[in-house]
């Protein structure tokens, strides 16, 4: 505990005796005395007492000069004998007791208590003054860092500032920004303030052979303290301290800060500030490496997006642009304007909106072709993009539409030429018999070629029938009442149905028309339950249903069949595309009859759709808008 200190300046000695004496029975204090002014100086500069008690009169002297020469911020209690002008004088000077000649021992151990407790109370208010200035100033100074950091691009800025600010609020000397080499398994100098040149040259430090790296290996801070400490990295100091810098849960470097002359030792307060700082450098150099990153893949994004001849459209969920490479502008004939706009109010290609439309049904795959007012064509798919929006990309495919074009021409030239000759084939067979009895074997042979003739005729009557479709040969348009097609295809499909035991059953109550070819339509509808019936196993169920739903009608064929699988699912309405498995090999196709479908159906302005699951079942479902005949009356 320490002992509170006296001066007692009384030129009386008698007076200044009884005041010491007076005074030891209220404390334990250690006493000084002056008799003149000359010794209280001598006094006051070679140590500041915790009380002053000093007479207004030294003889000859004016004891309150010492109050106007110190400025003393010790309490001060002043002796006198007159009232009145000597009192007054003594508080402006600054005295904090006034004892008037003649007081009792009691009033002046009263006087003293008062005062040193006045002085402790002070003394506590200025020691909490200077905590609260320096924690603002640590405040600023961590809040200057952080703000910086948010502000500043230039890591080597952000680095050496986080260092500057360690080494003020520290009070150290020196400080220095280590970064972790995992490879190497070392430390090498990132940032640092005050070294030497010659040392921050040569700062790199093993992580297992240097006080520093103790650090990096237990992730907690180190504070040391010792004259002429040696280190592994040959820096003599008297006091070292360092903290981690953490991403996640990984050390990724040091902070630290040293004394090289000053003796002074880190406290914890010290490693509290040290580890703000270096959670306000982690948190620079992480967000550095992730706007690198970043940086890095715009580029290789842009690059992308600028060399590849794909149109590229990317929306936020409101179809609001958000990202459109060169080549769709141009193709489009919209600029760099058109980002932030909406879809429908910047481009004029319906059927694109048409495709980004597709959005709101079941359909496995969105696709659709689109023509430009330039007569290219392009085969867009859009993908949903999950945080994002939508992306839509469309490649050019109007060479592989003329090939399809001429193929298709030359197929249906061809089928055409062949069916007249295999019908002639066809008819030569079946009168085999009637020019001679046949063998068993003779006739299973008949047979066989009687079916592989029906296949190919079947064929090419599929390959004629989807080039006329294409072509939009024979296809008038009128009102059709879709539930009376659905229930007479269902009455006339029951008994293959029947045949196999299944349950089948046609729900198709009377709806509006549709604007459609009847004759197309009702092979929409056989293809589909046919297909049904066709893989279904026996005892399974297929059930059709028609229903309108917000101005469309909706077909859908469901079965308890073999199932469709997800790669499967792509390709079933391509031509040709059959499911190959071992539950398929035992049923006849030609694989166009969902092209036939989808053909037709696209014709109507419907779209087609399947959702199914191997094992399972499938359920195929077509969209046809209704039709209004005052609408088609009005245009």
């Amino acid at each position: 505990m320490t002992t509170d200190t006296i001066l007692v300046v009384e030129n009386d000695p008698e007076m200044r005796t009884w005041l010491v004496a007076s005074a030891r029975s209220s404390g334990d204090y250690v006493w000084l005395e002056a008799a003149n002014l000359s010794e209280a100086r001598a006094c006051l500069t070679a140590q500041l007492p915790q009380l002053l008690i000093v007479a207004a009169q030294l003889g000859d002297e004016d004891g309150l000069t010492l109050l106007s020469e110190y400025a003393l911020a010790v309490p001060i209690i002043v002796t006198t004998h007159r009232l009145a002008d000597e009192i007054s004088a003594a508080l402006d000077a600054g005295a904090r007791d006034v004892l008037v000649k003649p007081f009792k021992p009691q009033r002046l151990a009263s006087a003293i208590a008062r005062a040193l407790r006045m002085a402790k109370t002070q003394r506590e208010r200025d020691t909490l003054r200077e905590q609260v200035d320096r924690q603002a100033q640590e405040f600023n100074a961590l809040y200057t860092v952080g703000k910086t950091i948010s502000s500043l691009l230039n890591i080597d800025e952000i680095l050496t500032l986080v260092v500057s600010a360690a080494v003020n609020l520290t009070g150290a000397e020196q400080g220095s920004l280590l970064l972790y080499d995992e490879a190497a398994d070392e430390l090498y100098l990132r940032a640092q303030y005050n070294l030497s040149a010659k040392m921050a040259q040569r700062m790199r430090l093993r992580v297992t052979d240097s006080i520093i790296g103790r650090v990096v290996q237990s992730g907690r801070p180190v504070m040391l303290s010792g004259n002429d400490l040696k280190m592994q990295t040959s820096l003599l100091v008297k006091s070292l301290m360092g903290v981690p810098l953490i991403v996640g849960s990984k050390v990724i470097g040091v902070l630290t800060v040293d004394n090289q002359l000053s003796a002074r030792a880190f406290g914890k307060h010290d490693v509290h500030l040290l580890n703000t700082l270096g959670d306000s450098a982690a948190i620079a150099i992480e967000n550095a490496r992730l706007f690198a990153t970043a940086e890095h893949e715009r580029f290789k994004l842009d690059t992308i997006l600028r060399e590849m001849q794909d149109l590229v459209i990317v929306t936020d969920d409101h179809l609001h642009i958000l990202l459109i490479n060169a080549v769709a502008r141009q193709a489009l004939q919209v600029d760099e304007t058109v980002v932030g706009q909406p879809l429908n109010k910047v481009i004029t290609v319906q059927q694109l909106l048409d495709l980004f439309d597709q959005r709101h049904t079941d359909e496995f795959v969105w696709r659709a072709d689109i023509t430009l007012p330039d007569g290219r064509v392009l085969q867009g798919q859009l993908s949903p993009l999950p945080g994002v929006g939508y992306g839509a990309v469309l490649r050019d495919i109007t060479r592989l539409k003329e090939l399809d074009r001429i193929k298709s021409e030359f197929v249906s030239i061809v089928s055409h030429d062949l069916r007249t000759p295999l019908t002639t084939i066809r008819g030569y067979v079946s009168l085999l018999p009637r020019v001679g009895p046949l063998n068993d074997q003779q006739r299973d042979f008949v047979s066989r070629v009687e079916r592989s003739m029906d296949s190919i005729v079947d064929l090419i009557a599929d390959l004629l029938d989807i080039g006329k479709i294409e072509a939009g040969v024979d296809w008038e348009m009128a009102a059709v009442l879709l539930h009376e097609v659905v229930r007479e295809v269902g009455d006339r499909l029951r008994p293959n149905a029947e045949l196999h035991r299944q349950i089948f059953t046609v729900n198709a109550p009377d709806l509006l028309p549709v604007l459609g070819n009847q004759r197309r339509l009702e092979q929409v509808v056989a293809n589909l339950i046919g297909n049904a019936i066709k893989y279904t196993p026996d005892l399974g169920r297929i059930d059709v249903t028609l229903r309108e739903d917000d101005g469309f009608l909706v077909l859908q064929v469901s079965d308890t069949g073999i199932g469709i699988s997800l790669e499967d699912q792509r390709h079933i309405f391509d031509k040709f595309y059959r499911v190959e498995s071992e539950a398929t090999e035992q049923i006849i196709g030609t694989g166009l009859g969902l092209s036939i479908v989808k053909a037709i159906v696209k014709k109507h302005s419907g779209r087609v759709w399947v959702h199914s699951e191997l094992g399972k079942g499938s359920t195929f479902i077509v969209l046809l808008p209704r039709y209004l005949a005052d609408k088609k009356a009005s245009t």
